[in-house]
């Protein structure tokens, strides 16, 4: 660990100091009795001078405990030939010595995930809901001259309704739909004679955007031509 972490050099100095200088951290626990790891003694450092790092070094370390061993993620602050003085955060900070061997470099400890912010809730449709869109719907209509007279609305499961009725006589269903994993909007319009859709489904992040998108003129040339099938 020494050599990888820039032990002190000619080509690479170091400012050094008597390693039993550098002492055990432990954060205040105001006198409550909590376990504390082990860190080297001085005759275990030997005596020898420590090399301070310019820049913390991230590194694993297997720190002692008096009942187990933690493997922590820290800073490798001083190191000699056989020891490594590292600091990490548990309940507060810890600094202790412990075996060059015990430490390895490690990439710099990454933030905890920030969580996703919360996705606007999607519009839900029910069979009253769908009175104010159907009016939305006549004013696009009446711009062509039709009208959608409702009939009958019903639920079509828990993220829908289906509206039937008809439109200068001819029997559509107007379909609503959620969607919650997409939080989108959508709406088709169906032809019952011809039994099939009369223009692409448009999907928005609301209905009013969809019922907007939709392609009413091109809905009613295919609902026109349905006549002459």
């Amino acid at each position: 660990m020494a050599s990888g972490t820039g032990r002190a050099s000619s080509s690479n100095p170091h400012q050094t100091v008597r390693a039993d200088s550098l002492v055990q951290v432990e954060p205040d626990h105001g006198g409550e009795f909590v376990v504390r790891p082990y860190s080297l003694t001085p005759p275990e450092l030997g005596g020898l001078p420590a090399a301070l790092a310019g820049e913390p070094k991230h590194v694993l370390a297997w720190v002692r405990y008096p009942a187990i061993a933690r493997h922590v993620h820290g800073l490798a602050l001083a190191w000699t030939p056989r020891a490594v003085y590292v600091e990490w955060e548990d309940a507060g900070i810890h600094r202790a010595w412990v075996w060059a061997p015990a430490v390895e470099r490690a990439a710099a400890k990454q933030s905890p995930p920030q969580p996703a912010p919360p996705r606007p809730s999607v519009d839900m449709v029910s069979v009253r809901d769908t009175k104010p869109l159907v009016e939305l719907i006549n004013a696009h209509l009446t711009q062509s001259g039709s009208e959608f007279v409702t009939a009958m609305a019903q639920p079509a499961g828990p993220f829908g309704a289906v509206v039937f009725g008809s439109i200068e006589g001819h029997s559509v269903r107007l379909e609503f739909s959620t969607d919650p994993a997409t939080n989108t909007c959508s709406l088709n319009l169906f032809g019952m004679t011809a039994r099939r859709v009369l223009a692409e489904r448009v999907t928005a992040p609301t209905f009013p955007e969809a019922i907007e998108a939709f392609p009413w003129a091109a809905a009613m040339d295919a609902l026109d031509a349905t006549t002459s099938e």
